[in-house]
């Protein structure tokens, strides 16, 4: 299918962040009319303007302005467009319905760009609650271990997918490797990875799905629109994930931490290594040595990158040199300290029960775990479930304290659990409880606005109490 002609459209661009300056960008080079709609005023977003501003200078004359569209969503900007595109995150609006009753098409960015896409550019989709960053980010190292052009963005960090376009991997057997959200794929029409990787669905988000089906249906629309020369990939525990790929046209692999496979990856009997099970031969290895990432998470999403990699073509010693080219994503147990045989991991990124819970279990040391924030909702017993035989301690921070320390006392925690008023004062408490070969870990299962500004900022104050605990810094290679 050719890519759309857009010049001389009019192309309604929703969302003034990074995506939708992107999407702006884009649409302008090629001749549209665009106008760039925020529902924020625009003495609100005058730092964002400046940014769409120097976005667009590099371009050069332009046929058409870009225009702006702040303080609200009319509808005739809606109804009045040739395309809406929408950005991430933006929630459903009257004038979205408006716009699709007047018969005009509304679409996500990331089907913006899959239009754009060579034919036989080789695309990877990665969704999913938890693990999506890392995954993605995995998948792009493995694939650029093969030295062929290769994108990795999406959801993840400063890429958005429509900058694939004009990425020299969008070329015959490039490689396209991206993050892809539920509120993403709502409004995609045709979206076709060659690989589709569903890690996990946990409660999340109820707020814009209202319930855990729906929830669920929107990540399996990763796989809705593959054929059956495609690859949908998914956790074999999570019911929700397998059911959601089990629906699709395309071969089904699945990974499982726990247990074989007939078709996917699992881990070997001692845990050393990740099995690929493809179903065209025998088994494949590979040591987990290779990888500089820790938790039995982090092998699950090891396995669906590796999968991912494996089905577009990634040969087996391009996957180790990959896996061992990797970096782990800023505050997603990212490696920052050692004192002694202590080791010290930031993974302020842990924002939900669910995934610390995930990065408990099968941790290979001792762990006293830094937790707390500002309470999200739920259950604190799946994070002290996974607790059980690996923590040493715990030290809790912020205004969910009190929830958590509740918890430990109904599950029986059988370990000290201490109250710490700052990030500095719990690092020292949590060395002080550690010992030699253990690993003090930041993973608060909390949102961070009670005390920090976001995520990163909470991640850079532990780093900064770690040093001084007289901890050596490290990054993520050591």
């Amino acid at each position: 299918m050719p890519a759309p002609d857009l010049r001389g459209k009019r192309v309604l661009v929703v969302g003034l962040a990074q995506t939708g300056i992107a999407v702006a960008r884009f649409a302008a080079r090629r001749g549209a009319r665009v106008v760039l709609n925020d529902g924020k005023p625009a003495e609100a977003l005058g730092e964002r303007v400046a940014a769409l501003r120097a976005a667009l200078d590099p371009i050069g004359p332009l046929e058409h302005e870009v225009e702006l569209a702040l303080g609200g969503h009319p509808e005739e900007a809606f109804t009045g467009a040739d395309l809406v595109v929408m950005s991430p995150g933006v929630p459903e609006l009257p004038a979205m319905t408006a716009a699709r009753a007047a018969g005009v098409e509304v679409i996500a960015e990331i089907e913006l760009a899959y239009r754009f896409l060579h034919p036989e550019a080789l695309l990877v989709a990665i969704t999913g609650t938890n693990g999506k960053s890392t995954t993605t980010a995995l998948a792009g190292s493995l694939c650029q271990a093969t030295g062929r052009p290769s994108f990795c963005g999406g959801n993840l960090g400063n890429y958005p997918l429509i900058d694939a376009v004009d990425h020299p991997a969008n070329t015959a057997g490039g490689y396209v490797v991206a993050e892809v959200a539920g509120f993403m794929l709502e409004t995609c029409s045709s979206f076709r990875p060659r690989a589709a990787a569903c890690l996990n669905i946990t409660e999340d988000h109820l707020d814009r799905y209202g319930t855990m089906e729906v929830y669920a249906s929107m990540k399996a629309r990763v796989y809705r629109w593959q054929t059956e020369e495609d690859a949908a990939i998914a956790n074999a525990n999570c019911p929700l994930a397998v059911a959601g790929a089990r629906q699709a046209r395309s071969r089904l692999y699945l990974f499982d931490s726990r247990g074989e496979v007939e078709r996917g990856a699992f881990l070997s009997p001692d845990r050393q290594e990740l099995v690929l099970r493809l179903g065209d031969g025998a088994d494949e290895r590979y040591p987990v040595s290779d990888l500089p990432i820790v938790g039995m998470h982090n092998m699950e999403n090891a396995m669906a990158a590796y999968l991912c990699a494996r089905l577009v073509g990634v040969e087996p010693d391009a996957i180790r040199r990959g896996a061992a080219a990797f970096r782990p994503q800023k505050h997603r147990m990212e490696l920052v300290g050692r004192r002694g045989d202590v080791l010290f991991y930031d993974d302020s990124k842990g924002t939900n029960v669910a995934a610390v819970a995930a990065s408990m279990r099968g941790f290979p040391r001792p762990v006293v775990l830094i937790a707390g924030g500002l309470d999200k909702g739920g259950s604190y017993q799946p994070m002290f479930e996974a607790l059980d035989g690996v923590a040493r301690g715990m030290v809790l921070i912020g205004q969910a304290a009190p929830l958590i320390r509740a918890a430990a006392a109904e599950h029986r925690a059988a370990y000290p659990v201490l109250d710490a008023a700052d990030m500095h004062e719990a690092v020292r408490l949590a060395a002080d409880l550690a010992l030699p070969g253990d690993a003090v870990v930041l993973s608060p299962a909390c949102a961070s606005y009670d005390m920090f500004q976001n995520f990163g900022h909470r991640g850079r104050i532990f780093r900064e109490a770690v040093t001084a605990v007289g901890a050596d810094r490290l990054d993520s290679s050591a």
